[in-house]
């Protein structure tokens, strides 16, 4: 009995199996991964502009201090976002009384000031 060869179909069919798989999956896990990090590709830091308040008794506007926020990058520390923005990790836990310290997320959202 002659070893016959498979049909070239076949042979194609098993080879791009896996190779369809292998993307599907690199995509799925790249889309849950954006997913996981809320989608936001934006690294950098960002103000709000200033607040007016009404005005005071004495006739003049006041100004509530200027709102900023950071991006959190991978391997940031409140220490060290802290010494960035010269400030302590007391004023920032202050600041985001609902960021726990030790489990901080590449771009995640803080406020700074």
């Amino acid at each position: 009995m002659v070893d016959q060869e498979p049909p070239r179909r076949l042979w194609a069919a098993r080879l791009v199996a896996p190779l369809a798989f292998f993307a599907a999956a690199t995509i799925l896990i790249v889309l849950v991964q954006r997913g996981l990090d809320g989608g936001s590709t934006d690294t950098s830091t960002t103000a709000t502009p200033p607040v007016t308040s009404p005005t005071t008794t004495a006739g003049t506007p006041t100004t509530q201090a200027k709102r900023r926020f950071y991006r959190v990058k991978r391997g940031d520390t409140l220490e060290s976002i802290a010494a960035k923005f010269d400030t302590t990790v007391d004023d920032l836990l202050t600041l985001n009384p609902d960021v726990d310290p030790l489990a901080l997320s590449p771009r995640q959202r803080i406020r700074v000031s």
